[in-house]
């Protein structure tokens, strides 16, 4: 490699799993090209690859198809013709509505009707509320809350000791959110989506995720849920050829390290000895496989990496 130029690359990684990610692909990557790396941590999404401060950051599919195609709840006024994807990343994820046992919360509609002045944990998939005819907003106007929380058991059972857990809505692919876990013990009611409220949803673009009975100990009947699963790893189209074709390259050749990466360890406290547990989990849901299959990305390859993927003989 003596004599290439080295080229600048930045990545956004705005929470822990996607700095892991970064770490592999960056490594990859480093050993194919020369490279002068930067990690953003924080504001690392899509606006930022428009703005052209960040070169590579981590999406979810069904945003990517928004935005790209200007159709769906997150598109913007104009469509993200610019927007392109490197691969993806297996992750099956849903949002999780799941309430306190001394509310008397069993639907969405209960919680609409009697004007529930919830102190409530999270704060996602407002477009579910909306169909309900109600808002976070109102929660707060009826007297509750709406605060954000650490995705561990430990933030949930100081929230709940605190007398501040009465519903918690959020991300949960419930291998990265101990704090689902503890609160399905506690017997907290998940809640499901109508599916009439579903083929709404549908209709703006959202997809459903069907879940099923068992997937947690309070879940004791399958779930339609709202779907938001995949990582796909996004850049500009701008972004150089040949550093997308390397990147195409590093993913495909460190899978396996990126997926080792994505493997983290809890320690959960227990009422025996030894005082704490080990848990594995990971933020990938399965192999890394089919990485370039356009059904998932939510807008097209960048040339570089079709033409990596061309060469693989996948495409």
């Amino acid at each position: 490699m003596t004599g290439q130029t080295v080229q600048a690359i930045r990545f956004g990684a705005s929470w822990s799993t996607q700095f892991r990610f970064t770490q592999a692909i960056g490594r990859g990557l480093s050993d194919l090209t020369p490279i002068r790396a930067t990690v953003v941590i924080g504001q690392s999404g899509v606006a930022q690859l428009e703005s052209r401060e960040l070169d590579l950051v981590y999406s979810k599919s069904v945003n990517n198809e928004h935005l790209f195609t200007g159709k769906g709840l997150y598109a913007k006024a104009e469509p993200a013709a610019w927007l392109r994807t490197i691969a993806w990343l297996p992750q099956e994820d849903r949002f999780l509505f799941a309430v306190a046992p001394w509310t008397g919360i069993e639907s969405f509609e209960d919680i609409a009707v009697k004007k529930s002045p919830l102190k409530m944990a999270g704060g996602a998939a407002a477009p579910v509320l909306k169909e309900y005819g109600f808002s976070y907003d109102d929660i707060v106007s009826w007297g509750g809350s709406v605060r954000p929380m650490e995705h561990t058991a430990r933030a949930a059972r100081a929230r709940h000791d605190a007398g501040e857990l009465d519903a918690c809505f959020g991300d949960g692919s419930a291998y990265d959110f101990t704090a689902w876990t503890w609160m399905a013990q506690q017997g907290y009611r998940f809640l499901d989506v109508r599916p009439d409220v579903m083929e709404r949803l549908e209709q703006q673009g959202l997809r459903r995720n069907i879940t099923p009975a068992g997937f947690l100990p309070g879940i004791n009947r399958t779930l339609l849920a709202l779907d938001d699963s995949h990582i796909v790893v996004t850049c500009h189209e701008e972004l150089d050829d040949n550093l997308a074709y390397h990147l195409a390259m590093a993913v495909d050749q460190r899978k396996r390290e990126i997926e080792c990466a994505s493997i983290q360890i809890d320690y959960a406290e227990i009422d025996r000895l030894p005082l704490v547990q080990p848990k594995y989990w990971s933020s990938l849901t399965g192999p890394i496989e089919r990485q370039w299959d356009g059904r998932v990305l939510g807008a097209p390859l960048h040339p570089g990496a079709e033409r990596y993927y061309r060469e693989q003989g996948v495409l």
